[in-house]
């Protein structure tokens, strides 16, 4: 499942995503995962289900291969903190599907916002020690 959301992903921008390190992979699934969330808002708004699941849908999923990418050996107690915060936001996204919830979708932004920042402020010199 992990490499079919990943796979997907990388379809839809496959020669960025071929040609992107490890780091720029997850700033890419970082920032899609925000696109999805923000095209699902206004699905909701438009009162466009199939678009609304379809966004939510790939925003599960690319949570899953971002939980799946965690180093829990080398990342200790924060790893176990990230994989609590990624499980929460995909009970968060699942239920602002059911419910028509924007609320929920604003909720899961603000989270992933402050993670995404923390991942995008990862100085250079270190980019090349991320494994993905």
């Amino acid at each position: 499942m992990i490499h079919a959301s990943l796979k997907k992903y990388q379809q839809v921008n496959k020669s960025t995503a071929q040609e992107a390190s490890p780091y720029q992979l997850v700033a890419m699934l970082f920032q899609k995962l925000l696109d999805n969330i923000a095209t699902a808002k206004g699905a909701i708004t438009q009162k466009n289900h199939e678009k609304k699941g379809t966004e939510l849908s790939n925003a599960i999923a690319i949570i899953g291969v971002l939980e799946a990418s965690i180093d829990f050996e080398q990342g200790g107690e924060i790893s176990n903190n990230l994989a609590s915060l990624y499980l929460y936001c995909s009970e968060q996204l699942l239920l602002a599907s059911t419910n028509n919830d924007i609320d929920k979708l604003n909720e899961v932004a603000q989270i992933l916002i402050p993670i995404k920042s923390g991942w995008d402020s990862i100085p250079l010199e270190n980019h090349n020690q991320v494994s993905f």
